[in-house]
């Protein structure tokens, strides 16, 4: 597969990296010079053609997906473009390129039908995946916390942490418990000596129903950073770290440690991501109604979602809890109803007029005029009827299956 680089952003090193080893069939054979930071993603790499435009990749043969990183206004504007033109997109996702725009892609992807793949490393390390299989087996037990720290490195104590790096933290860190654990709908969030330079300590608390709680914590600490989650279960305790600021994670549960390897979580992203390509295009050709299976890009605008009910929490003192409601029978059946509900009100005004002109015209006999009426005004006390005894259809708080792992 080849591949076209439209970023600058340091976290796609690996995988451009393991595109310039030329393993499995992929490389990287195009590169826009977008900004000065983009150099510093190809160093040592060969065989390349470089383009000072994005609409170049447009017209470009060799190209089967577009690797896209980064929050400069140039890059936002191309993806979208990238997008329409139904080119598939993998997608490093930051904080600074907000909600409003994973929402704005979203649409895009739902009208052309295009393959846009967010990049979590986590889901792709041996030693996180290694961490979820335990969770998932019982082999910790009935989960009751986690924990996750993470400690920024200053120069010298008391320097605060700004909040847009809070953010790109919390953005790829919430996704751990969700992916891992369920889908948390309940956020609440606290920051401690905040001002316009940033904050010392911010810490978020996700809650679900059935769901164990996830504290998610970070501060400023003088000297390395690090990176921490715990998980206590009834039974054991597992522990997952990484290295300062690395993409490698270490588990180590009950004296059993793995480890993490940075190019081989590259090269797995990479095949997870050939893989929904293919899925992708089958589905578009033999069945472009059915659903695609596990929608990544809608876990990743959850993510964005939790960050922003986050700034939510802090500025109202209180938890925020998210809706996410997937368009299901009962949900496309209540979007019809309310369509048919505001049709019905404007049919119903409509004949009104008509009866009354119709009436103080004409003169009718009694009967008549109690079946006009009866005409007009039958649809709608149907359909409030109908409104009432909805709820009745709806399963007790019991019958409800238990949220996603």
């Amino acid at each position: 597969m080849r591949f076209a680089l439209f970023c600058d952003d340091m976290l796609a090193k690996p995988i451009v990296d393991a595109l310039g080893s030329r393993r499995d069939g992929n490389q990287l054979s195009h590169a826009v010079r977008v900004t000065p930071q983009s150099d510093a993603l190809l160093h040592g790499q060969t065989n390349l053609s470089f383009v000072e435009h994005w609409e170049d990749l447009l017209t470009a043969r060799d190209v089967d997906a577009v690797i896209v990183g980064g929050s400069d206004q140039q890059i936002l504007d191309g993806t979208r473009q990238l997008a329409a033109a139904g080119i598939p997109i993998l997608f490093i996702p930051r904080a600074a390129q907000g909600s409003t725009f994973a929402y704005e892609l979203s649409l895009i992807r739902d009208d052309n039908n295009v393959l846009l793949w967010p990049l979590f490393w986590h889901r792709f390390d041996s030693a996180v995946i290694r961490l979820k299989h335990a969770i998932q087996s019982g082999e910790l037990g009935k989960v009751q916390f986690l924990q996750l720290q993470r400690m920024i490195g200053q120069a010298s104590a008391g320097i605060p942490i700004s909040q847009s790096q809070v953010d790109d933290e919390l953005l790829h860190d919430v996704d751990l418990p969700r992916w891992m654990i369920g889908d948390y709908d309940q956020v609440t969030g606290l920051r401690t000596a905040a001002s316009n330079e940033g904050v010392l300590i911010q810490s978020v608390v996700l809650a679900g129903r059935s769901l164990p709680e996830s504290n998610w914590s970070i501060n400023s600490v003088e000297g390395a950073s690090d990176w921490k989650l715990i998980v206590r279960g009834e039974q054991r305790v597992a522990t997952l770290r990484r290295d300062g600021t690395s993409r490698r994670w270490i588990c180590e549960i009950a004296g059993d440690r793995v480890e993490g390897n940075e190019s081989e979580t590259a090269r797995a992203a990479l095949t997870a991501f050939a893989t929904s390509m293919t899925a992708a295009a089958r589905s578009s050709k033999d069945a472009p109604s059915e659903p695609q299976g596990r929608d990544v890009w809608g876990e990743l605008v959850k993510c964005f979602e939790t960050v922003d009910a986050t700034h939510r929490s802090v500025r109202r003192r209180r938890t925020i809890e998210l809706h996410f409601e997937p368009m299901s029978e009962r949900a496309i059946f209540k979007t019809q109803m309310t369509a048919i509900g505001c049709s019905l009100l404007v049919i119903t005004f409509f004949l009104t007029l008509c009866y009354l002109g119709i009436a103080s015209l004409i003169p009718l006999p009694p009967t008549v005029l109690v079946i006009l009426r009866t005409l007009v005004f039958a649809p709608l006390v149907l359909f409030l009827v109908a409104q009432i005894l909805l709820p009745l259809t709806r399963p007790s708080s019991a019958e409800r299956p238990p949220a996603a792992r």
